[in-house]
């Protein structure tokens, strides 16, 4: 990698990181919810920011939250997965956790909750989670998770007033994003993590993602094309054949002329004059 290049993603890098540090709170709370472990999750979202970044990076702020959300919560159940044996860090999703939060209905339910209750919550209304993923990661029967968040619906319907109620689940997705972006405690610092990044793009000399841009459509034309050629291919193979004129069928008078006998020739004598006679 030349020293120019090196230069160009360094800037393109911090562009980007500039753009993301308003969700890199929300990221890592993500991240720790479903790893479980500090260590693993800080790793998570650091991998999860730089492949956003290699990739290439949505223009509106709407689609690039998402997008970091979506890659943040893929890559951390894969190294959840890998390393499934790391300690248990996480103990969140609860009212003294964040303050100004004691006023929330639902947090002030959760609270009450066990621990391992609590992290299906958040797994499944703020990290949007299916049962079965997060029975994997609490090594917990589906059944069982899905109990626990239905019980735990339940107990809030009783604590809401009565034309909030049918919003229940609504509410517990408000509060759990809510508790994802505002809740600080332990998060790592933003500018590590931004050196860490920078340090293992510059030791991997991965193109810039720009480059990426220009070979997907590279590949998205190329795909293109070949289905336009498949396309041509197919209606070729299918088109009916051609069918030939057919042959005039004979008419009734030619058919009688074509079968019926030749006529004997006249030679003059008539049948009773071929017969001879024997006169004994």
């Amino acid at each position: 990698m030349t020293r120019n290049t090196a230069v160009a993603q360094a800037d393109e890098l911090r562009t980007f990181f500039t753009r993301v540090r308003p969700y890199y709170r929300e990221l890592f709370n993500m991240a720790h919810a479903v790893c479980g472990n500090y260590e693993v999750a800080e790793y998570a979202v650091q991998s999860a920011m730089l492949e956003v970044f290699r990739r290439g990076t949505p223009r509106s702020r709407a689609g690039l939250r998402e997008t970091l959300r979506a890659q943040t919560r893929s890559m951390a159940l894969e190294q959840a997965r890998l390393i499934d044996d790391a300690e248990l860090t996480w103990d969140g999703f609860r009212a003294d956790a964040i303050e100004g939060a004691g006023g929330d209905l639902v947090l002030q339910a959760a609270s009450l909750e066990t621990l391992e209750d609590r992290r299906a919550l958040l797994l499944r209304y703020g990290c949007g989670l299916r049962a079965r993923d997060i029975a994997l990661l609490l090594d917990a029967p589906a059944a069982q998770v899905a109990t626990a968040l239905t019980r735990f619906t339940r107990r809030l319907k009783r604590r809401l007033p009565p034309r909030e109620q049918p919003r229940a689940e609504r509410a517990i997705a408000r509060s759990a994003r809510a508790w994802l972006e505002r809740q600080s405690a332990g998060v790592p610092d933003a500018g590590a993590v931004y050196r860490s990044m920078e340090a293992e793009l510059m030791e991997a000399g991965a193109p810039a993602h720009r480059v990426s841009r220009v070979l997907g459509r590279v590949v998205t034309v190329v795909i293109a094309i070949f289905l336009a050629a498949l396309f041509w291919l197919l209606m070729v193979l299918i088109q009916p054949p051609r069918l030939e004129d057919p042959v005039p069928a004979p008419t009734v008078a030619a058919t009688a002329s074509a079968t019926a006998p030749a006529a004997m020739p006249e030679d003059g004598f008539s049948a009773a004059e071929d017969v001879v006679e024997i006169e004994w």
